[in-house]
């Protein structure tokens, strides 16, 4: 259990540090500065963000001046990123004016302090709130009754998809799982997936066209294997509205399924064949993901198989 808890804690316990890293890279910084930085976000010296939200520990923020608390950031993903961006953006211009003699000394720790005082009593206590408050709604609306919210979320997603909107998802999953552990987000999201690929499979079968056979069964198994743009532009968009139309329903119908079961990842990053092994840690999350996810593949390929293939398809090559 401990190598386990190793394995799979360690990332989520230095997640700020990582985010700094990576926004410093992304937008010119110095990532090795931006690691630093992240790190001191989560640094032993400060109060442990969970075990200040954990009434039992008797731990507290510590107050500056009276009324701005102070903890550390673990598992905070806006406020690193946000301190990242605003970090590489400080040390481009910090370095444009400092002499060439003292740059490589004081621009990092320039760099540094500012965004260190920045974080944990300006921007930090503010973006922490704002994110806890997103992760609440998001979970709050997942559990509306009757599986709504992930009726609703189920239908989404896949129009995300199409216009690159589904990378916003990625902030609040991560913020799900830093601060509570397990992602409901990408398990309803990954409904999907099972039905892109259904949708392709039920074309390429019912079609008489041999390139479409062959377009529609290799965009399946792409998409069963986690890429779903040549599934989803390739097949489901291009033949008109009806296989689109198949392919929200059955994502919403899992989604809303999987949402009234109570199933939630405790990772993400895994798509389709391989997403089950989100779910490994417990028995009865792993055998309802599975088989609800199944079941949206067959309800989403008879639907397609019986009213979504365009009759065009359906009239063999001629020679």
């Amino acid at each position: 259990m401990l190598l386990l808890d190793v394995l799979t804690d360690t990332v989520f316990s230095f997640l700020p540090a990582l985010i700094c890293w990576s926004a410093f890279k992304k937008f010119g910084g110095t990532p090795i500065v931006g690691f630093v930085i992240g790190l001191m976000l989560v640094s032993p010296l400060l109060p442990n963000a969970y075990e200040v939200a954990d009434a039992s520990s008797n731990v507290e923020a510590v107050m500056a001046f009276g009324f701005i608390p102070i903890t550390g950031y673990q598992g905070s993903v806006l406020t690193a990123l946000v301190i990242g961006y605003l970090g590489s953006k400080l040390e481009i211009a910090t370095r444009k004016v400092m002499p060439q003699a003292l740059d490589m000394m004081f621009s990092p720790f320039v760099v540094i302090a500012v965004m260190l005082i920045t974080a944990l009593l300006i921007l930090g206590p503010i973006l922490h709130l704002v994110e806890n408050g997103l992760v609440y709604v998001v979970e709050a609306f997942i559990h509306v009754p009757f599986g709504i919210g992930g009726l609703v979320i189920g239908f989404i997603y896949p129009l995300a998809v199409m216009t690159g909107m589904h990378h916003l998802f990625i902030t609040i999953e991560t913020a799900l799982l830093g601060s509570t552990g397990f992602n409901p987000l990408i398990t309803i999201c990954a409904m999907y997936g099972f039905a892109n690929a259904a949708v392709c499979f039920a074309i390429s079968t019912r079609a008489k066209k041999s390139h479409v056979k062959v377009i529609g069964t290799s965009a399946g198994v792409t998409q069963l294997l986690g890429v779903s743009e040549p599934g989803l532009f390739g097949i489901t968009l291009r033949y008109g509205t009806r296989p689109l139309a198949a392919m929200l329903a059955g994502s919403a119908i899992g989604g809303a399924v999987l949402s009234m079961l109570g199933i939630q990842a405790n990772s993400y990053g895994l798509a389709v064949i391989l997403s089950p092994l989100m779910y490994i840690y417990d028995p009865y999350q792993l055998i309802t993901y599975i088989a609800v996810g199944v079941l949206t593949f067959i309800l989403t390929f008879i639907i397609t198989y019986l009213f979504a293939v365009p009759k065009e398809l359906l009239v063999p090559d001629t020679e």
